[in-house]
């Protein structure tokens, strides 16, 4: 009976410890708004995220990686649509583009976020060369690491340091835009969002959305005027 029970304990030992790596492995895996953890995003749970708040903000503010993992795992003719409005973005066709995601429940702002964040996820076409990081030896500003490159957690370091800021709003043309091209790519096309809506009737609209992240008014515009003499 000893035995059958040292048997029993441990087989519910390695069960437990199977069942912990499972679950590690899923947490790890998991897939933004994929209810059911089949892996795969469906037309149901693309739009549930789209009507809940607090999923469509963990996906713009996720990782690059993480968004990847998100759009990746759409139903291909999700995809498709979601590719085919990236491509529309910035071009004569945005506006008619804004007219048929309004006319499909989902709002001007919200598709133009995600059409953002699907840019900073698409493959570089075939024959171009994805931007190193500078292999100078030249230090970049609020670059914590020395990797070259500039996370978001070293950028949000950057923007809550007033030193960091100073250094950054008085160094050279060149140095600022070694820090904003070692900017991860989602954070960089922000921030060249930013830039473009400066001076123009949709700069209010784009203060609003920095003050709702933590930045300010003068910061955001310090940060777009740099950006755009870079």
């Amino acid at each position: 009976m000893y035995n059958s029970l040292k048997t029993t304990i441990t087989t519910l030992s390695a069960l437990l410890l199977c069942t912990m790596a499972v679950s590690a492995q899923t947490s790890t895996n998991s897939i933004i708004a994929d209810v059911d953890g089949n892996g795969r995003i469906s037309r149901s749970e693309a739009e549930n995220m789209m009507n809940s708040p607090s999923l469509k903000t963990e996906l713009f503010n996720a990782s690059i990686e993480d968004q990847g993992r998100f759009y990746n795992a759409l139903e291909n003719n999700i995809r498709v649509r979601l590719i085919k409005l990236a491509r529309a973005y910035d071009t004569p066709r945005w506006s008619m583009a804004i007219e048929m995601c309004e006319r499909s429940g989902l709002s001007a702002t919200d598709a133009e976020r995600i059409a953002l964040a699907i840019r900073a996820n698409m493959p570089s076409k075939p024959g171009s060369q994805k931007k190193q990081p500078s292999s100078d030896g030249t230090p970049v500003i609020a670059d914590l690491d020395g990797n070259g490159r500039i996370s978001r957690s070293e950028a949000e370091n950057m923007m809550n340091s007033p030193s960091l800021k100073t250094e950054l709003f008085n160094a050279s043309i060149e140095d600022q835009g070694r820090f904003y091209n070692a900017l991860e790519n989602n954070i960089r096309v922000r921030l060249l969002k930013l830039a473009k809506a400066y001076g123009t009737p949709r700069w209010s609209l784009a203060i609003e959305m920095c003050e709702r992240n933590g930045l300010s008014a003068a910061d955001a515009e310090r940060i777009a005027i740099a950006m755009q003499k870079k």
